[in-house]
């Protein structure tokens, strides 16, 4: 709860500012207010695993640092390591949001990552994230990328509208 409340803040505190939109990034941190918590993204533009996105709709996104995982026998693709993120999605607009829309593509040293499902450890992917998020509340969704037994520089792309339909904003760190 204490997340939504300060994403509440932060979206207000923005369209009062008349700064919202996809460049605004925000380190979660319970010991700072939200004025505090505003950053100048990186050279590249993209924002550090645990950063928070904020949209000008008022839908924000913090993608999570990656924790490492051996796939079970039955995933797809098969791999003999993921990474996986918590993706939660935090709906600041006035309309419900359906998390299915959401648009996630990833990278492992600049070539394309397959998103890898494992039914057995609860890796349902995207295609779990069904239900309809109404104002005000928050969900998570837990995704998961094949990478190599290495650690591999990731960076993720995430898009609310889908791709192609919002301004894209780009999550990186190492995995």
């Amino acid at each position: 709860m204490k997340f939504a409340k300060s994403a509440a803040g932060l979206c207000l505190l923005l369209a009062v500012a008349g700064c919202a939109g996809p460049g605004v990034a925000v380190t979660p941190d319970e010991n700072l207010t939200v004025e505090q918590r505003a950053e100048t993204p990186s050279a590249s533009g993209a924002a550090a695993f645990g950063t928070q996105r904020v949209w000008a709709s008022g839908l924000s996104v913090v993608v999570s640092a990656p924790r490492s995982l051996a796939p079970s026998a039955t995933a797809i693709p098969p791999a003999k390591r993921t990474a996986v993120f918590t993706i939660t999605v935090y709906n600041g607009s006035k309309a419900s949001y359906r998390p299915s829309q959401l648009s996630v593509r990833a990278t492992t040293d600049g070539s394309p990552a397959a998103e890898l499902v494992d039914s057995v450890q609860g890796l349902n992917g995207l295609a779990g994230a069904v239900a309809e998020l109404p104002p005000g509340r928050d969900t998570q969704i837990q995704v998961a990328f094949a990478v190599s037994e290495l650690p591999v520089q990731m960076r993720l792309t995430v898009q609310p509208g889908g791709q192609g339909q919002d301004a894209a904003t780009v999550f990186e760190g190492q995995a």
